[in-house]
């Protein structure tokens, strides 16, 4: 089974009517959604096989409702309750990029993870911002350890610089992750794939442009994006790839074909407010 450690939060995503005029009002609309890294890759791959998420929320109102939706959509939910429920402001622009104000709450508090929490996983993956600062970090190491084999989703080169890059990429090198996925920004930023330790995939994304798998021992392969027509809202988009390549991969298949269907997992969330 696919194991999955992060954030479990409310993302509350705000489409302006146009560019934001600073000291004024800006009309737009406002959605509530269930989000966080973590949690939109598990409730993504639970569509497809089954899938554990592993994580902390608040001992609140939100918390429980978060908790109850994730369930709801067939996840295996493990998490402790403390603290408050963390929140990201989610600013889309008309284009459909997207811009983040994380308040990560209880998210990032999460420690000693019951050994339990391990048992009957295949694969652990993990998000960076489940890796970016202590106490969540020891946590996912922890779990990782006794799980053995990991992939790590770079997913925000804020969060790598606010780690700092040499001290990720040293984590990298300590997780020796199977699979490493990263946007070409993200790619640059920590000199990927060269810099990835011995034996891991790693993909690398471009948006519409052609991902490009590279596996230990092969020639990098160009996997094209399919034609997606209107884009509103690129929210989670990465997850929905990374539940989509990790459930194949978990099931045997080889990167490339992952990658296809990281692709065709991705488009689903493409045209919906949030991460879907």
């Amino acid at each position: 089974m696919l194991g999955v450690l992060g954030d479990l939060v409310e993302d509350v995503v705000v489409w302006p009517s146009g560019p934001v005029a600073p000291g004024t009002d800006t009309a737009a609309q406002v959605f509530r959604r269930r989000g966080g890294s973590a949690a939109n890759v598990a409730a993504h791959a639970a569509r497809i096989a089954p899938v554990r998420f592993l994580g902390q929320v608040g001992d609140d109102d939100a918390g429980r409702a978060l908790t109850a939706s994730l369930a709801d959509d067939g996840v295996d939910v493990r998490v402790r309750r403390a603290g408050r429920t963390g929140t990201v402001v989610v600013l889309v622009d008309a284009d459909g990029e997207r811009t983040m104000l994380p308040d990560r709450g209880a998210a990032a508090e999460l420690c000693d993870p019951p050994a339990a929490w391990a048992d009957g996983l295949t694969h652990l993956h993990l998000p960076a911002y489940s890796l970016v600062a202590e106490p969540v970090r020891g946590a996912a190491l922890a779990v990782a350890a006794r799980v053995g084999s990991v992939s790590v989703d770079v997913a925000s080169t804020g969060a790598v610089r606010a780690c700092g890059v040499e001290r990720f990429a040293a984590l990298l090198r300590e997780l020796r992750p199977a699979h490493v996925l990263a946007t070409l920004a993200e790619a640059d930023l920590l000199g990927l794939p060269g810099s990835a330790p011995a034996g891991t995939v790693v993909v690398v994304k471009d948006g519409p442009r052609p991902a490009r798998v590279t596996a230990p021992g092969r020639p990098a392969v160009v996997v094209p994006v399919p034609p997606v027509g209107s884009v509103r809202d690129t929210t989670g988009a990465g997850d929905a790839f990374a539940a989509g390549y990790l459930q194949a991969v978990v099931g045997g298949a080889e990167p490339v074909e992952a990658c296809r269907n990281g692709h065709r997992t991705a488009r689903t969330v493409l045209t919906v407010p949030g991460a879907g």
